[in-house]
């Protein structure tokens, strides 16, 4: 294991490793069914004041959708906070009902160059 230390304004080292952690509450159907918009709350860091990054998204859904989105993580300081992101689909529409979804993506603290990654799925979510 490796332990990053990191120093922020106060001049104290971080207590813990950073962290990106992503879930989801919701996914919506968008009227005409090319778009789910996916809902759920994201810890990222901590980090320095105007550090981010990006989740990839993916939905998917049989037979043969697929989608695409970003989650754009744009406040890392350690605590949860609620995003929502549209998955767009490539394949044909959604419908109500199953579908998997996977992620993967990063945040950086733009004063240290010190990043957190993550990666989940496939999980099961219910489009609604």
């Amino acid at each position: 294991m490796v332990v990053v230390a990191a120093l922020f304004g106060s001049g104290q080292a971080a207590s813990a490793d950073p962290v990106l952690r992503v879930s989801v509450t919701a996914a919506r159907l968008a009227p005409g069914g090319l778009q789910v918009l996916l809902t759920g709350r994201y810890t990222c860091g901590p980090f320095s004041p105007g550090s981010d990054g990006v989740v990839d998204l993916t939905v998917t859904q049989d037979p043969g959708t697929t989608g695409f989105g970003y989650l754009f993580v744009t406040v890392c300081d350690g605590t949860a906070q609620v995003w929502s992101a549209p998955v767009d689909s490539i394949g044909g529409p959604f419908a109500r009902g199953r579908a998997e979804l996977t992620g993967s993506g990063y945040a950086c603290d733009r004063a240290t160059g010190v990043c957190a990654f993550t990666s989940f799925g496939p999980t099961l979510i219910r489009i609604r």
